[in-house]
């Protein structure tokens, strides 16, 4: 079945339960679904796309977007994923280069249409999705004919494409992953099983729908749950959402979690309904997740996934670290987690061989869950698929119990010396010292060593620390080889559209182009 299909089948089962929660709105799974089928129609109808056309999704947390995702899915079309945190012209290279035949924006963007119109010629039809504008159809009256019908859609083809999903563009421009209705039916099985999505799961949707959060968020729908949106972020309104709508699930990236921590009333909400709080997008510090389990409870779940492969692929969840007797499990701890059971995630030398326990070499994958390839790039799709493997370009290690220790990317790995170091390992000793919220650990030009290793630090509000203190930490956890050279302290670490550190913009101001690809 397409995604679509499960949805209409959850809609079925819980035609009158809650499937939206989004300010003042909230919609059944009946008049959700029919939202769906009657965007499908006019999608069809009220334009001359082709089947497989590839249709943008350009607007912050809403409701409708998840409704969007379904009704493209419905009509045998493909979802293009926008990072609306991006610039409008960086948007609009990315939905150029995906060939975006139809834009639905919201209103928050109705300033950049002209730019975004002029820019993609290409772009046939523009829809407006919480009011009426001025440049383009309001969706509320474009598929107004079309409410009261049902949309039945030719059989599913396992190799349509469903979801054309930017990487990000960390290691340099962005490119868009493919998947089939076949990867992303297979990765939203595996969000709810490994994540525990049921019926009477309720979902807040904080992180950007455009990521996995978006996932979690389509896992409810189609399990018949409940997703409660929230179009913005602060911390206590966060905390007040789960509270007030009893929230079961939500996923956040680290950064997100260690300003949660550092939230002085956080004790004064309950958070108890809490069953999975998944954290990705980067490695959490094994320290803070220590800390999120005292101050919130053993439901912290570590997800790890890709553009490339979605998610969950690898998964921590809290059996995994705690012991019967509430005290932690230090190695299992520290990795990320096991692979999930619908992926096998291996690790491989360059040589193209699977190396044995305890060996270091770069984590491979083959799941149905892994991408058709690069949208237009064979050359980098056949990069990232040597050996009959899709390479992730992450350096792990897997010990004898199946715990897959992310060591870091390969692009990331300082050389210095001779020898190999991993920032992660050092990242994590920084950032267990109370008064650090988030660090970067990074080589640096230096002529003795080739690289040394720099620790750039961002600080909690209000919080000091000397670099010597920091240091020292590092060389009493690590040693004197892998310790910082240097410390530097920032107010704030540059990060993506969905909260990943980008460690290329922090190295650009150290590395002269012509010395090291960044």
């Amino acid at each position: 079945m397409r995604l679509a299909d499960y949805f209409d089948a959850a809609a079925t089962r819980s035609a009158d339960h809650l499937a939206f929660i989004d300010g003042q709105t909230q919609l059944r799974f009946d008049e959700a679904r029919q939202i769906v089928h009657a965007t499908a129609h006019a999608l069809r109808d009220n334009t001359s796309l082709p089947t497989g056309a590839h249709i943008a999704i350009y607007a912050p947390n809403d409701y409708r977007v998840t409704l969007l995702q379904l009704a493209v899915n419905r009509a045998d079309m493909a979802w293009v994923a926008v990072h609306t945190r991006n610039i409008v012209q960086a948007n609009a290279t990315t939905l150029a280069y995906a060939d975006c035949h139809l834009i639905f924006f919201h209103s928050s963007f109705e300033e950049a249409l002209p730019e975004l119109k002029a820019a993609l010629p290409q772009v046939s039809c523009f829809v407006c999705i919480d009011k009426p504008s001025q440049h383009a159809v309001f969706l509320d009256d474009w598929i107004a004919p079309y409410l009261f019908e049902r949309f039945d859609a030719a059989p599913e083809r396992d190799d349509a494409i469903a979801l054309l999903q930017a990487t990000g563009g960390t290691t340099g421009p962005s490119k868009a992953a493919v998947h089939t209705n076949r990867s992303l039916e297979m990765a939203l099985v595996s969000t709810f099983d490994t994540l525990r999505v049921d019926q009477h799961s309720r979902v807040l949707a904080v992180a950007p729908l455009t990521h996995a959060a978006g996932l979690l968020s389509l896992a409810a729908a189609i399990r018949g749950g409940v997703s409660v949106v929230l179009s913005s972020f602060d911390m206590r309104t966060v905390l007040a959402c789960i509270e007030q709508h009893r929230i079961t699930h939500v996923f956040l990236p680290p950064t997100i979690v260690y300003m949660l921590l550092n939230e002085p009333d956080l004790a004064d909400y309950d958070l108890s309904s809490l069953r999975c709080l998944a954290v990705g997008g980067a490695p959490i510090a094994p320290e803070k997740l220590k800390e999120a389990v005292r101050r919130i409870g053993p439901v912290v779940y570590e997800v790890f996934g890709q553009s490339e492969c979605l998610l969950p692929l690898i998964v921590k969840r809290p059996e995994d670290y705690l012991h019967a007797d509430g005290s932690f499990d230090e190695a299992a701890l520290r990795s990320a987690g096991k692979g999930v059971p619908y992926a096998r995630v291996e690790i491989m030398d360059e040589e193209g061989n699977l190396v044995a326990p305890g060996e270091k070499g770069e984590i491979v994958v083959r799941s149905t869950m892994v991408m058709q390839g690069y949208y237009k790039l064979p050359e980098e799709t056949a990069q990232v698929s040597t050996f009959g493997w899709h390479h992730t370009t992450d350096v792990g290690i897997q010990d004898e119990r199946g715990f897959i220790t992310i060591l870091d990317r390969k692009k990331d790995m300082i050389v210095s010396g001779g020898f190999n170091l991993f920032p992660a390992e050092i990242e994590a000793v920084l950032n267990s010292h109370p008064a650090v919220l988030d660090c970067a650990v990074i080589g640096v030009p230096d002529e003795k060593w080739g690289e040394a290793v720099k620790a750039v630090v961002q600080l909690k509000p209000g919080q000091v620390v000397e670099a010597d203190e920091l240091v020292a930490l590092c060389k009493q956890h690590l040693g004197g080889m892998k310790t910082p050279k240097s410390v530097e302290f920032w107010p704030q670490l540059p990060r993506s559209a969905v909260g990943k550190l980008l460690k290329r913009e922090i190295r650009a101001k150290y590395w002269d182009g012509n010395w090291r690809q960044v």
